[in-house]
């Protein structure tokens, strides 16, 4: 409610300008002049009748109260303008706030996506070494079932075997991690 001071003002002033010109008195004749003259223009009219006076406070009062009321309102505007504003930082800090969860989630959501892949990626690594050892194994072994390899070339093949297992064995490790990556980020 958005009330104007000049608008409370100005009401007021023409209640007691109403109120006085009802109140007015007639213009007076004397015998001697032709032209009216006023009562209020002569040296007696100067002073105020009772009732005029009660009249005169009567407005100093209404525009007092008019003044007191305007400046009350005046007051709560300036305080729904305040709360108002207070509301709409508050808003914003809120809106701040869950756009900062919203992104923090997503993050999270990635980092989680990204995980699972890399432990996806591992399995695959892990599944085509261990067919690798055993491609390896079937081929030293039809070698030595063929008698078509020495003692020296079969420790070779040997050696690369164990090797070949050994990358398993680091491979598994990496997915273990991988999977233990992936609960914390449940």
């Amino acid at each position: 409610m958005k009330v104007n001071i000049k608008t409370i003002l100005l009401s007021a002033g023409l209640v007691v300008a109403g109120m006085v010109n009802t109140h007015a008195q007639q213009p007076v004749k004397t015998t001697g002049n032709s032209n009216a003259v006023n009562k209020w223009d002569s040296p007696a009219g100067t002073t105020l009748t009772t009732e005029q006076q009660k009249l005169q406070d009567e407005s100093k009062a209404a525009i007092a109260v008019s003044r007191n009321a305007a400046a009350k309102i005046e007051k709560e505007r300036i305080k729904a303008e305040k709360a108002a504003t207070k509301r709409e930082k508050e808003i914003k800090k809120q809106a701040k706030r869950l756009e900062k969860e919203q992104k923090a989630r997503k993050k999270a959501a990635n980092k989680y996506d990204k995980a699972v892949k890399k432990a996806v990626s591992i399995e695959k690594k892990l599944d085509k070494q261990k067919s690798k050892v055993e491609k390896m194994e079937d081929a030293l072994d039809k070698k030595i079932r063929r008698n078509r390899i020495s003692d020296l070339e079969r420790e070779k093949e040997i050696i690369k075997i164990s090797k070949a297992q050994i990358k398993i064995f680091e491979i598994e490790r990496d997915l273990e991690k991988a999977n233990n990556s992936i609960k914390k980020l449940r």
